[in-house]
């Protein structure tokens, strides 16, 4: 039983330590529960808000990881440059075609430039000439200036020695000064006493008028002749254009499978893009057209139309090696052969045919005319004549799109061997679909044309080469 003392009310008692002490531990719970629950409020609410932007906001997709190419590296690595012997070659071909002893030949920085010197040049508003007089003293037949503005003196001179001409060719370098006539001092010091001067045809038409006005001689745009020599490949360019053409069409045959339901035009074409720099090709580019898209000859690839299960798609792709062009097209289907629109397929191996034609019948002493005449016959037999709506090809080198243009109307260029150029026969329907085959050939020793692919395209869907 208690003693009197320990049932004796607190109230009223005095007892503050034990209140104190009471308090302080009814305190210290409270504030552990207000604590728990602020901690779970604020679990909850971070819990709540990842929950709506996972509902609203999707994770970022995957980075797109490009294919694998690694079989075209090095691909052209066995195939040499232009050696400086070569230039030598050049200019007594230029020699032997001008057609008067006191004759000069003059241009611009370009691919004529290139061609006769190996050197380098961005056109400005500055006239940079070289100047190439018929010099019989010379053991190549021709005289090298170079005609540049003083202050970019130093900088020609680099130029010259970058281009590692031969020994027999040394340009020798004429300065004009800001406040003097550049056309004046090429006049006097690199056209005296030249009857006739022929003006590159690329040239501006500012530089031939400055150079009309003070000429002591006649001036005259380069005949066709003259042209012709460029035209007219030598075994090394030849070479170069094989293989830059062959990486190009083994490209296109390894992005062929990455082609699939979804991708975009733009998708395509940086594939592509990626295929040809593992290949060695600089300066590349790509159309890619899906569909109807391709019934635009030179449509822009786009980020809005994509692969379907059944569609046509159109590559026009190529690149530089070496200083030389590539340029070749395939088109092809996608899905079952059976479910292809036949119409399409029927287009497709008519356009095989216009270029067999072309290949099989084609041969040197054939105008550019005749050759372009072959395959839009058999285009224009089978009802689709007003569809082919473009030249059937252009010539290829240093730049692109170079001479011979085969066109009708080119009725007095005819081929002669070491000629590049393409056969590209197309059908463009309007709103409906495109079809074109290109490839590269050469008029070879035999006056034959050869491709410089390693074949044509065999059928739409597997782009192997029909050899």
């Amino acid at each position: 039983m208690a003693s009197p003392e320990e049932i004796t009310p607190l109230v009223g008692q005095s007892n503050n330590g034990g209140q104190r002490r009471h308090w302080s531990n009814v305190n210290k719970k409270t504030m552990f529960v207000r604590w728990a629950v602020i901690f779970s409020l604020l679990a909850a609410l971070s819990g709540g808000v990842w929950a709506l932007q996972s509902l609203f906001h999707h994770a970022p997709p995957a980075k797109k990881t490009q294919p694998n190419f690694d079989s075209l590296r090095g691909y052209c690595a066995h195939i040499d440059a232009i050696q400086p012997s070569e230039y030598i070659k050049r200019q007594k071909k230029l020699a032997a075609g001008l057609p008067e002893e006191s004759s000069a030949y003059v241009m611009e920085g370009g691919p004529t430039m290139l061609y006769y010197t190996n050197i380098k040049w961005e056109l400005s508003e500055r006239p940079f000439l070289v100047v190439l007089t018929k010099d019989s003293t010379y053991e190549n037949g021709i005289k090298t200036k170079v005609v540049t503005p003083m202050f970019e003196a130093t900088r020609a001179m680099e130029a010259i020695k970058s281009a590692n001409l031969p020994e027999e060719i040394q340009p020798e370098v004429v300065q004009w000064i800001e406040h003097e006539s550049p056309y004046e001092v090429t006049a006097e010091q690199a056209l005296a006493n030249i009857s006739t001067v022929y003006i590159e045809p690329t040239t501006r038409s500012f530089i031939f008028d400055g150079i009309s006005k003070v000429s002591s001689g006649k001036v005259e745009i380069a005949s066709r002749k003259l042209q012709t020599l460029r035209m007219v490949k030598s075994s090394s360019e030849i070479d170069i254009l094989r293989c830059a053409n062959h990486a190009t069409e083994e490209a296109i045959r390894q992005v062929r499978p990455f082609v699939q339901p979804g991708m975009t035009e733009a998708d395509i074409a940086n594939t592509m893009t990626h295929a040809l720099t593992t290949a060695g090709l600089i300066n590349t580019w790509v159309l890619a057209l899906i569909d109807e898209n391709a019934a635009f000859p030179h449509g822009e690839p786009g980020q809005t139309k994509k692969v379907g299960k059944d569609s046509t798609v159109l590559i026009d792709t190529g690149g530089e090696y070496l200083g030389y062009q590539s340029d070749t097209t395939r088109t092809f289907f996608l899905g079952n052969r059976e479910d292809h629109n036949q119409t399409i397929v029927d287009a497709w191996y008519l356009v095989k045919q216009a270029q067999q034609s072309v290949i099989k019948n084609g041969h040197a002493g054939s105008s550019c005319a005749e050759i372009d005449l072959s395959a839009r016959h058999v285009i224009t037999r089978a009802g689709y004549g007003r569809y082919f709506t473009h030249r059937l090809g252009h010539g290829i080198g240093e730049e692109m799109h170079e001479e011979p243009y085969l066109n009708q109307g080119n009725t007095d260029l005819h081929l002669e061997p070491g000629m590049t150029f393409s056969v590209e026969p197309g059908i463009y329907v309007p709103h409906e679909f495109g079809i074109r085959l290109e490839d590269i050939v050469v008029v070879n020793e035999q006056g034959q044309l050869e491709v410089l692919t390693s074949g044509l395209a065999d059928n739409p869907w597997t782009i192997t080469a029909d050899d």
